[in-house]
């Protein structure tokens, strides 16, 4: 949160700091460690959606065919859908 409020402050000239602050603020250990996290997150949520979906045998190639795209391009709204629909007709083991 500071280092986006600080690039706020920056860019509305409420701040006399060098710009290469704006640099070490986003570049700085909490940051980095926080999109580190965030990334393998995503990364785990999408191998995890794409296995479930190729290993339920209750989906047709087509539908599994159309899942896996689904979490590729947007693993976050997929993994929720198919939660939902999971619960209704018995996708999930």
């Amino acid at each position: 949160m500071h280092s986006i409020f600080s690039i706020v402050l920056h860019v509305q000239g409420y701040s006399d700091h060098d710009p290469f602050e704006i640099l070490k603020n986003i570049f700085s250990i909490p940051v980095i460690i926080s999109f580190s996290v965030l990334v393998l997150s995503n990364l785990a949520n999408r191998i995890m959606g794409i296995v479930a979906v190729a290993k339920n045998n209750t989906v047709s190639d087509g539908e599994k065919t159309l899942w896996i795209v689904g979490f590729v391009l947007l693993s976050f709204i997929t993994s929720i859908v198919f939660l939902i629909m999971a619960k209704g007709k018995g996708f999930a083991e």
